[in-house]
């Protein structure tokens, strides 16, 4: 069945990422680009060979989060290095951060120190709209807001935070044995049309700070974000450790 998938118009172009219709409508191909943004869309450039990379980190990250217990929509390899197979979700337009220290726009919004670590995974949400900048939101306003977050009770919150933690310790643990701290990420899920709540989108270097241990270097987006220079040094070398490791 799989086999005879085959990818047919483009539906959507994101940012970072380019969405494709297949033959079967429960599945779609999701193709990395190498387009980078941050800022909301206000600084923008191309990353050589970005897309290959964030692509096989990224589907290595939900093979190994399924071997643990994590429902994804990973199914297989596309039609080339830079796309996967994935099942068709409607999107829940909330991005989910899990933070492990502090960082970014945390400290801007709360004015507190860089580099605080937090006890155990922190997670908080944001809603997902470019016009409205992303704002946080919280549990309770999500909750009043079903007909805009697509959440319909608590115990599907309850649900996705627990994933989103779950997913952090793994991933912590996970990179820590490849010479990598986890300092945050964001993840996003989305609704099948049998009603589960699966992971979806990516979690490659683009989604992740990833600082190597010894170093200290940044191997992230945050190399494009703050002009450090040789952008894809820390894609290709986060690419390499997680492959190595397979």
């Amino acid at each position: 069945m799989l086999e005879q998938i085959t990818r047919q118009n483009l539906i959507h172009a994101g940012k970072a990422n380019n969405v494709y219709a297949t033959n079967s409508p429960d599945y779609l191909e999701l193709e990395a680009s190498d387009r980078i943004s941050a800022g909301n869309g206000a600084k923008t450039d191309v990353v050589t060979n970005k897309g290959v990379a964030n692509n096989q980190i990224s589907s290595a990250t939900f093979k190994f989060l399924e071997e643990n217990g994590i429902p994804t929509h990973y199914v297989c390899e596309g039609s080339n290095k830079s796309s996967k197979i994935v099942k068709a979700a409607e999107m829940i337009p909330l991005e989910v951060i899990c933070r492990f220290v502090a960082t970014g726009s945390f400290c801007k919004r709360y004015e507190c120190e860089d580099g605080l670590e937090f006890d155990e995974p922190f997670v908080e949400f944001t809603f997902k709209s470019d016009s409205a900048g992303d704002p946080p939101i919280d549990r309770k306003t999500i909750l009043a807001l079903p007909e805009k977050t697509l959440i319909e009770d608590e115990r599907e919150l309850n649900l996705i935070e627990y994933y989103t933690a779950r997913i952090g310790i793994l991933l912590s643990e996970f990179y820590e044995r490849l010479g990598v701290k986890l300092i945050d990420f964001k993840v996003e899920f989305g609704r099948i049309s049998s009603g589960q709540i699966i992971l979806c989108d990516e979690i490659s270097p683009d989604t992740c700070r990833l600082v190597d241990i010894k170093t200290g270097e940044k191997l992230d987006k945050d190399r494009f974000r703050e002009d450090l220079g040789d952008v894809s040094k820390g894609y290709e070398e986060i690419l390499k450790r997680v492959t190595s490791n397979g």
